[in-house]
């Protein structure tokens, strides 16, 4: 597999070296080899990583090392702003115990056609604990925290909740110009009399759509405030691109084609697994189903353990629509990490007329969107392909944070999670 990774690496014109990026405080591998990355809570894949301070709750980090050689991982926790920058605290101002910790369980796969060895980590623990609220990423690395030993960074939540948010969609948006095209977030933030000091200026909320970060309103400061409570009242709204519900794939089994999967064929040391080809959506009708928002599900078979004997497939997309000269063509999902990167980007066969793009991912159920993104932007658009619907069940996010003057540091001090509609 390490053989086909690098063939890979040098048809796409990169080499091993120039994978060693420089860490960055997102959600991101930084190894090839490292591959089935999860982070949640509560045992639940699909739980968001969010712990409460001071709680017994544990996250749980889950990964597959396809170099098939067992190593000694490290991992430590970094506290950052609300704008996901390092904080100005030392690791002793927010840590209790350790400043690193390791990971030391770890399973070779069974029975499976690629070889890897499965590691978990569930955290906090007595020895790595976070003691204050706020914005964390959790850093593994091996020997130091040096950036070029750095494996994975992965964002989560340490939230004291303080605040509580009333939050909707309404039918008509401020602007009706968005009407039944962009969904608004109304929201009203009630606060207690903790939090009297400086309310405009030391509170703010960043606000998500599904798990995505690049369209993400970052640092919103209230508009008006009122005893116990904070107003939100822009002139044209907090308003988000409708969208649509993503395309799917079911890869739990490789005994069966399930719906969009037009062929599984047994190689060697992988599956090859070939979608369906996938088409516009835009100016379709809207069709609704029950989904995970974009997120993705590690499973097999019923007498299979998904996380030692789940096996791996290279998956090939296909996207039939003319070129797009004004940006380049993603997939856009927890399978590609959300991020918009050479890993995600698709290519254009002219030939065939089509985007193409491939992925290793292990079996499981997946979900995602092709997204545009237009040329200087880091804002992709997922509306020329999927279309943009008002009735699309997104859920939204909203995080609350208080500027602490003492430690200088923001608190996270309230979570809220809806549903459009």
């Amino acid at each position: 597999m390490k053989k086909y990774i690098l063939f890979c690496l040098l048809l796409s014109g990169l080499s091993p070296i120039s994978l060693m990026a420089q860490m960055t405080n997102t959600d991101r591998v930084y190894d090839d080899n490292i591959v089935s990355v999860l982070l949640y809570a509560n045992g639940n894949q699909l739980k968001d990583p969010v712990v409460e301070l001071n709680s017994t709750n544990k996250l749980t980090l889950s990964f597959d090392d396809l170099s098939n050689r067992q190593e000694n991982y490290k991992y430590t926790l970094i506290h950052c702003t609300s704008d996901w920058k390092t904080s100005d605290l030392n690791p002793i101002d927010y840590l209790s115990g350790y400043t690193e910790g390791d990971i030391t369980n770890y399973k070779f796969s069974f029975n499976t056609l690629t070889p890897y060895i499965h590691y978990q980590l569930n955290f906090p623990q007595s020895q790595v604990r976070p003691i204050l609220s706020g914005n964390y990423i959790l850093k593994v690395y091996l020997d130091d925290d040096g950036d070029t030993n750095v494996l994975i960074t992965r964002r989560f939540f340490v939230v004291e909740p303080l605040v509580s948010v009333a939050a909707k969609v309404p039918y008509y948006p401020k602007n009706l110009a968005y009407f039944k095209k962009k969904q608004q977030i109304d929201l009203t933030c009630h606060t207690p009399d903790i939090f009297l000091a400086e309310p405009q200026q030391r509170f703010k909320i960043t606000i998500r759509q599904n798990d995505r970060w690049d369209n993400a309103y970052v640092d919103l400061h209230p508009t008006s405030v009122t005893p116990n409570e904070l107003q939100y009242n822009f002139v044209d709204g907090i308003v988000f691109n409708s969208g649509n519900e993503p395309r799917y794939f079911d890869m739990k089994d490789f005994w069966y084609r399930s719906e969009y999967i037009r062929s599984i064929t047994q190689l060697k040391s992988y599956y090859k697994v070939l979608l369906h080809t996938d088409y516009s959506r835009e100016g379709g009708q809207y069709e609704t189903y029950k989904d995970n928002h974009g997120k993705m599900f590690i499973a097999a078979r019923s007498n299979q353990n998904p996380m030692i004997e789940g096996d791996y497939a290279e998956v090939y997309f296909y996207l039939k629509i003319p070129k797009i000269n004004t940006g380049d063509v993603y997939i856009l999902g927890q399978l590609t990490d959300w991020q918009l990167n050479r890993n995600s980007r698709m290519t254009y066969n002219k030939q065939t007329q089509q985007y193409e793009g491939h992925l290793l991912l292990k079996q499981g159920y997946y979900e995602y969107w092709y997204a545009v993104l237009p040329a200087g932007s880091k804002q992709a658009d997922i509306t020329p392909i999927e279309g943009s619907f008002w009735e699309t069940q997104n859920t939204y996010t909203i995080y609350v944070y208080y500027h602490n003057r003492n430690l200088e540091y923001d608190r996270l001090v309230g979570i809220q999670k809806i549903n459009a509609h």
